[in-house]
């Protein structure tokens, strides 16, 4: 069998992509998961993973092209002796003309960048778009790539010097943004949304929080954050109620067995979601290691399409910006999402008495397609529970497959 190797869409990352390079050669076996070939976006370097075991027989789209996501790149078979007939799709995927290699310079060539003429200027595909748009010489526009590629913000410096006082910037939306946007409106569109909040009392995760640092300090373990003892926390709540654990899908409902949570990451661009696999089996310093790559791999435009695929529920946290409380956009086709606002100092009643307390509010919107107000409670409120009683957080949740 003959299957056609396409671009993902990556999360939020946009619609057209660079291929930059392929990992394995025509002829070679390839095992399923292992990287296959790496694509830029406007911000991220992902590398892509095949999907199947097989043998790479051939690359429709050569290192250094643009192409859109969907695109067929290449192609699999089970064997090497299986005809390749260029006409005839694989596995229901129209097939792409070859798109050629384009000229990338050399670490040297891109130190001169600036002195090419407008035509030969090395810029990512959105700068170009946008200096078109926008009726930008490249050859006036200094460049700031590691490369010395122009880039969307060398773009937006541009016109903001041709334009310093007043007056009104028209730049056209990133991938990353358009995407966001795109999601944003399909989910507000389709989903119909149903929201339900709790006040958390954070005083004692605040203690235990310290306690934790000082122990992974110790041992050279990542220090968990409030992030991560929520993360932790909504893992095991959804334990409690796998009803939300689901995905509506036209004519009926996926409950899944993993729990996979997808953590909103904030970049200056816009947003990604990677993902924690089987958040619920991980213990907290674990976790906290997990979350610290995510979140070093997104802002140096490294996840790979898998960290960015999969998630079953959301975890969005705004609380280091001071913002009290918000209600998430449900991530489709997770069928809910936990919003957290800051861990506050307040007066508040506690065991009969006025006292200072650190309060959080944590609001969750769900899918009313799939979940209904009490599996809204029955998760708050075990969500509450746990992060009232953090040290159930700290102890170590056994492996599948062990007792």
């Amino acid at each position: 069998m003959i299957y056609d190797i396409v671009i993902p869409a990556l999360g939020a990352t946009g619609d057209d992509v660079v291929l930059d390079e392929w990992l394995a050669q025509p002829g070679q076996f390839v095992k399923s998961g292992a990287a296959l070939f790496v694509v830029t976006t406007d911000k991220a370097t992902v590398e892509v993973e095949v999907f199947r075991d097989g043998y790479l027989r051939e690359t429709l789209v050569s290192p250094g092209a643009m192409v859109p996501v969907q695109t067929v790149v290449g192609r699999l078979a089970d064997t090497l002796e299986e005809p390749l007939n260029s006409d005839a799709p694989g596995e229901g995927v129209t097939p792409s003309k070859r798109i050629e290699q384009t000229r990338i310079p050399s670490e040297k060539e891109a130190s001169k960048i600036d002195d090419l003429p407008s035509e030969r200027k090395l810029a990512s595909p959105l700068a170009r778009r946008m200096a078109a748009e926008l009726g930008l010489d490249l050859s006036s526009i200094k460049a700031s790539g590691s490369k010395g590629q122009i880039l969307k913000r060398d773009i937006e410096r541009a016109v903001e010097q041709k334009h310093p006082e007043g007056g009104v910037r028209r730049v056209p939306l990133s991938p990353m943004r358009r995407a966001i946007a795109q999601r944003a409106q399909k989910s507000n569109t389709e989903v119909p949304h149903f929201h339900g909040s709790v006040l958390v009392d954070m005083t004692e995760a605040k203690v235990n929080l310290k306690q934790l640092a000082a122990w992974a300090e110790k041992n050279n373990l990542a220090s968990p954050t409030i992030t991560d003892l929520a993360l932790r926390a909504a893992a095991l709540a959804l334990r409690q109620t796998p009803a939300l654990n689901a995905s509506f899908r036209g004519e009926e409902i996926l409950y899944f067995d993993d729990i996979h949570i997808g953590v909103v990451i904030g970049l200056p661009e816009g947003m990604l979601i990677p993902v924690v696999r089987h958040a619920d089996r991980l213990n907290l310093f674990t976790l906290a290691a997990a979350t610290r790559q995510l979140r070093t791999a997104a802002e140096t435009g490294q996840l790979t399409s898998s960290q960015l695929s999969g998630a079953t529920f959301t975890v969005s946290n705004l609380g280091m910006f001071g913002l009290d409380s918000f209600n998430a956009v449900i991530n489709p086709p997770e069928a809910g999402i936990l919003a957290l606002g800051s861990a506050k100092e307040q007066p508040a009643a506690w065991q009969g008495s006025l006292s200072l307390r650190w309060q959080m509010t944590a609001t969750l919107a769900v899918d009313h397609r799939v979940v209904d107000g009490i599996t809204l409670a029955k998760f708050l409120d075990k969500f509450k529970q746990l992060l009232e009683n953090p040290l159930s957080l700290s102890i170590e949740t056994p492996q599948e497959g062990t007792e």
